[in-house]
């Protein structure tokens, strides 16, 4: 048999030279077994063989295992008492031809089964080694190769049933047919895995087969140190049926590594990403036709962390528990139980997974469902206590190379809220790529916050609980994504109602809020879709479109915006503005009651979300529409109004822009207020009035009704302070305004223009400082005060210029209402050549008559007449009435009385002295004593009819008097005159005034002397005369014929002509008038002057 095995293993075949040296040595255990009966006073004793044998063994085992050579440092044969011999090998090496190791035995105990001895068979009945080195390779394919120390495989199968069946037919053969156990110890062995590219060395492992009848037990044990902190054993058991393929497999091990057990079991594939020791126990079956049947398993879990590579942060756990089958017919992984315990989470899991990727050999990826319970969360530490939830259920896919968990959806219950969630957790070579997604139907405030960790945006949860009191969230959606390298990103969006907000510290809250929130890349945004604050006065302000948002919450004490956006009452809104940090009134000094109205606000409040923030830091810029705007305290003792106003708020300032009204006056204007360090409570408003009758009237502007028509605009500025009068100012242009002053006789016309700037103070009692009016035909500047009855006090204006006509300091003095003032000029001049005053009709105030008084420094009539010092007082009933008193070009008194004619005035003028009057007047340089009277009649619109009375005045040194006298060679009359003067007892005379000339129609002088009939005219402007008449010497005997003449001629007279200038005139007597009978001398002269008919006013 040897040879034939050595005929059949050649050099080609060195596995089978291994299995011929067990063959041999069991041929030398019958040898020396063959010459143990003589040697039985060696029993229990250790029979050494001689050196021959030594190397005769040697030899033969040399020739039963041709190219290798074996070599034994002792060979003996051991009787036992028993009766069952044992040969005993120690130190063998067995190697190659070439001198290269193949196996080392530090002992080999053969023992020989002795029945089959006794008939003359040595068979092998147990076998004993130690040292022994095993080679187990695992292909990538799944299947095994062995072999023993350094010679090749021994022995490939394909599978579990393979060896099985390779085993049973070794065990068979007629030379195992006695064995019925093997020992092994102290073995190492090498077992390489080729798929999973890893190999372990195990030193001191144990083996033990045992076969009873057909009944075949193996077990093993080892223990590994892998590098860590403690070290696995593992314990091995086979059990089976010589000839049946069925078989039952089991393991348990202790502290073995999660990598090493993942890699060798596909059910345990899942557990590859864990860093823990694993404590369990496998059990499997085969089947008659050699296939797996279900695999149970135990594990308990160590802890450790979920850490698939070494960049990914570890997830740790304390321990972990499974227990679990796998179906390989149905690739099905069921969990009875997986439970985990952490400072993270704990919990249980119950369900089932799908291995794919099977028809490789190996699964790529777990397809699994779980129903999850009694689950805590706590990661971190990162909650007081663990938060709880009620159940979930998940489905999932973990993919294993690398590490791909995808969640395909978890149901979270807690307190009856459902929390969806989605998403994936993947190993990246650079550290975890995370993707969680989520989504809650409903929750409310407290569920939020027991989910929200107090140390995960702290400071954003700080504010949501100190300033969201209640809400209610409704469509929650969640999205967080880590990526190595890159900041965490986190979403949270949610819509809410049933909110009660406090959105600013001091603020009132928010309640009935609903709208939406969202925080995204640090940044937290709520928008109010809905919501009422409560202001402290004013009642409830809507602020649907409110924002509040955090640019960056991990700031601490962050910047945030408060994007407002409300509606309410005036008052409601200024006494929001009024809280703190703003403070917006009570900086400005005003009461927040102070508009009526409604507002419709937005705009920014930038502020700090930290305490103890200075009111200065937070900033505001607010836009407000304002309706049915009325106030009766910004303006004092007005009211104002407006259908519409916009309103623009800073911290600088409070701006409100617009048109209303005041009172009855309407505007457009913008009222600015300075808020910060305002403690006087300025503000200013600017802008444009109508400037009317009503605006006078609303302002107690005393100027008589009537005085204005129409409507202008004018420019205003109004300065108001708290409890002081308001300061106003304004200019017109007087477009559209008409103007009238019955009292001076002007008035304005609507179109005309002009300009008007005025200065004062409103309040109980208005007051105009300055007005100043420039338009055609009036200038005027003065002050305006009110009555306590709100009428005109009194209009001082210290110039009006009228028409050209006058020029002077007038004062207007109220006398109640429906009274038109007084009038009073203290100064200056009055051209009556150009004035219709004192017409009837001009009475002002609708007619109602006015006192006039008048203390003017001339009065001019005509270009040279003018009276100096001139006083009256007069009334306007019907025209102007009234007396007066002044000197004749600044010489002679005259006093007189003016009463109302046609639209202008009849003056009547006296005096004492006819002479001294004449004498100032220009008309008689010499003149003395008399009484005149002198009547000015209006005629058209600048002229006068005349009637002069003067009687008993003195005539002496008059030029044009002497030169007729000297004409007529009156020596007598002419030395007279020269003398004590000539004496006229009467005169009268009727002309006409005009502006240029005095037109003499008819006039007479007579006296005892002389008498004189005259006409013609006079020029005013050059002082030069035109003069004709009659002059009739010793009237007083003379006249005797005057009844057939005119009055102041005589019988007997002479014609004369007067020409030239007043004080050199020129003057010719015609001598043969003389003889003339009176009633033909108008023969002898022209026609006395006829007037044109006079210019009418207009």
């Amino acid at each position: 048999m040897s040879d034939a095995k050595g005929n059949h293993d050649h050099g080609g075949h060195p596995r089978r030279h291994f299995r011929w040296l067990w063959w041999s040595l069991i041929v030398v255990g019958c040898l020396l077994a063959a010459g143990g009966g003589t040697l039985y006073s060696y029993v229990g004793r250790p029979i050494k063989a001689p050196d021959w044998l030594h190397d005769r063994i040697e030899q033969r085992l040399t020739r039963v295992l041709p190219g290798a050579d074996i070599d034994f440092g002792d060979i003996s044969l051991l009787i036992p008492r028993t009766g069952r011999p044992r040969i005993l090998l120690r130190d063998a090496e067995i190697t190659t031809d070439d001198g290269r190791p193949v196996m080392s035995l530090a002992n080999l105990e053969v023992r020989v089964a002795f029945r089959p001895l006794l008939k003359g068979q040595v068979l092998l009945s147990k076998l004993r080694l130690s040292g022994a080195t095993v080679n187990v390779r695992r292909r990538k394919d799944g299947s095994f190769d062995l072999s023993f120390g350094q010679l090749p495989e021994a022995q490939k199968a394909a599978s579990v049933a393979d060896m099985i069946a390779g085993l049973d037919g070794l065990l068979q053969t007629p030379e195992l047919s006695a064995l019925t156990g093997v020992q092994a110890d102290g073995l190492v062995l090498a077992y390489e895995d080729a798929r999973a590219g890893r190999a372990w060395t195990v030193d001191g492992a144990r083996f033990d087969m045992t076969r009873t009848g057909d009944a075949l037990a193996i077990r093993g044990d080892l223990a590994l140190l892998g590098g860590y902190d403690y070290a696995t054993t593992v314990e091995m058991r086979f059990d089976s049926r010589i000839g049946d393929i069925a078989a039952q497999l089991g393991m348990n091990f202790e502290d073995m590594d999660a990598r090493d057990i993942a890699s060798q079991v596909a059910a345990l594939a899942w557990v590859n990403a864990l860093r823990a020791p694993i404590s369990g126990a496998l059990r499997v079956g085969l089947d008659d036709q050699g296939k797996l049947g279900p695999l149970s398993g135990t594990l308990q879990i160590g802890a450790g962390a979920l850490q698939p590579t070494d960049r990914t942060s570890p997830v740790p756990f304390d321990s972990a528990r499974s227990y679990f089958t796998y179906d390989p017919a149905s690739q099905l992984l069921r969990f009875d139980e997986l439970s985990v315990e952490s400072a993270w989470v704990s919990g249980r899991a119950e369900g089932k997974a799908i291995l794919k990727g099977m028809d490789t050999g190996w699964p790529s990826e777990l397809q699994g469902q779980f129903t999850l319970t009694g689950l805590a969360a706590n990661p971190n530490d990162i909650y007081p206590q663990p938060v709880t939830l009620d159940q979930a259920q998940m489905t999932f896919r973990l993919g294993l190379a690398p590490f791909d968990f995808t969640l395909g959806q978890a149901s979270l219950t807690k307190d009856g809220h459902v929390v969806v969630l989605d998403g994936r957790l993947l190993a990246e070579p650079e550290g975890w790529n995370l993707a969680v997604n989520g989504q809650v139907a409903e929750l409310n405030r407290d569920t939020v916050l027991g989910f929200w960790p107090e140390t995960l945006k702290e400071k954003t949860r700080t504010w949501v609980t100190e300033n969201i009191h209640a809400l209610t969230l409704s469509n929650a959606q969640l999205a967080f994504r880590v990526r190595p390298g890159v900041e965490p990103q986190l979403y949270l969006g949610s819509e809410f109602r049933d909110g009660d907000i406090r959105y600013l510290k001091h603020m009132p809250e928010v309640t009935g809020a609903a709208g939406r929130a969202e925080l995204m890349n640090n940044r937290f945004v709520v928008t109010a879709a809905k919501g009422t604050v409560l202001a402290p006065q004013g009642g409830p302000v809507d602020v649907t479109g409110t924002s509040l948002i955090i640019d960056d919450v991990r700031i601490k004490g962050p910047p945030a915006v408060v994007q407002l956006a409300a509606e309410g009452t005036i008052t409601a809104a200024l006494s929001l503005l009024d809280r703190e940090p703003l403070r917006v009134m009570t900086k400005a000094n005003r009461p927040v009651t102070l508009a009526e109205g409604r507002a419709r606000a937005a705009g920014p409040i930038h502020v700090r979300l930290k305490k103890g923030i200075p009111a200065s830091s937070v900033r505001y810029d607010i836009h407000a529409d304002l309706t049915g705007v009325r106030s009766s305290k910004l303006i004092p003792d007005r009211v104002f109004a407006a259908q519409r106003l916009s309103a623009h708020a800073t911290n600088e300032r409070l701006i409100i822009q617009g048109k209303g009204r005041v009172g009855q006056v309407p505007f457009e204007g913008v009222w600015a207020m300075p808020i910060e360090g305002n403690v006087a409570g300025v503000s200013r408003a600017e802008g444009q009035a109508v400037l009317s009758q009503a605006f006078l009237d609303e302002f107690s502007i005393g100027l008589p009704s009537g005085t204005v028509s129409g409507e202008g605009t004018a420019k205003f500025t109004l300065d108001l302070a708290k409890d002081k009068p308001a300061e106003f100012a304004g200019s017109s242009d007087l477009k559209g305004l008409g103007l009238s002053i019955p009292q001076l006789g002007w008035s304005l016309p609507r179109n005309s223009g002009g300009k008007l700037e005025v200065r004062g103070r409103l309040g109980p009692v208005p007051a105009v400082d300055r007005i100043e009016l420039s338009a055609p035909g009036l200038k005027a500047e003065g002050a305006i005060t009110v009555a306590e009855d709100g009428g005109l006090g009194r209009a001082v204006f210290s110039q009006v210029q009228a028409g050209g006509w006058l020029d002077a300091p007038v004062v207007l003095t109220g006398r109640g209402k429906g009274a038109a003032p007084a009038v009073q000029v203290t100064g200056g001049t009055l051209d009556l050549r150009r004035s219709d005053l004192g017409g009837g009709g001009t009475s002002g105030g609708g007619g109602a008559s006015f006192p006039l008084s008048v203390a003017l420094d001339r009065l001019q009539i005509t270009d040279t007449l003018a009276l100096t010092g001139f006083q009256g007082k007069f009334t306007s009933s019907r025209g102007m009435n009234g007396q007066f008193t002044g000197l004749v070009n600044g010489q002679a008194r005259v006093t007189g009385e003016m009463t109302p004619d046609g639209s202008r005035s009849r003056f009547v003028i006296r005096s004492s002295d006819a002479g001294a009057v004449a004498s100032a007047a220009g008309l008689l340089s010499k003149a003395s004593k008399g009484d005149l009277q002198l009547v000015l009649t209006p005629v058209g619109a600048d002229s006068y009819d005349g009637r002069l009375k003067i009687a008993n005045t003195w005539l002496k040194d008059a030029p044009a008097m002497a030169a007729l006298l000297n004409a007529a060679s009156i020596i007598g009359l002419l030395e007279q005159m020269s003398g004590g003067g000539i004496l006229f007892s009467e005169v009268d005379a009727k002309f006409r005034l005009t502006p240029a000339q005095v037109v003499v129609t008819k006039s007479s002088a007579v006296g005892v002397s002389i008498g004189i009939s005259m006409d013609g005219i006079y020029d005013l402007a050059s002082k030069r005369m035109d003069f004709q008449g009659v002059f009739s010497p010793i009237y007083a005997v003379n006249a005797i014929g005057s009844v057939l003449t005119r009055k102041g001629e005589g019988l007997i007279g002479f014609n004369f002509t007067m020409r030239g200038s007043s004080d050199n005139p020129r003057v010719s007597v015609n001598p043969l008038s003389l003889f003339t009978p009176g009633m033909f001398r108008e023969i002898f002269r022209r026609p006395a002057p006829k007037l044109t008919p006079p210019k009418e006013s207009q």
